[in-house]
């Protein structure tokens, strides 16, 4: 039987981290590449995110009323989703 830890661990492991973004015409995000290579439309990412399988990435409800998401938050604006390099 495996620990908490190592069940952590293991979980910690699975986890994607957005490492890059491609925005629409309006500047908006539309993908998003993980560490892993996986490239993930504004809905498939939303649904990651929403199952906690993305580290870096949260959700939020905006004025629209609609789900988004946005960066965790840090001291960084670096990691930012906007700044992430482009693909």
């Amino acid at each position: 039987m495996k620990t908490k830890n190592e069940k952590q661990a293991k979980e910690t492991k699975e986890m994607e981290k957005f490492v890059a973004v491609r925005k629409n015409s309006a500047g908006n995000l539309c993908e998003f590449k993980s560490n892993s290579g996986k490239v993930y439309d504004y809905e498939m990412a939303l649904e990651a995110v929403e199952k906690g399988q993305v580290e870096n990435a949260i959700l939020f409800t905006g004025r629209d009323g609609k789900q988004h998401i946005k960066s965790k938050t840090d001291t960084s604006k670096k990691d930012n989703l906007s700044n992430l390099k482009e693909f």
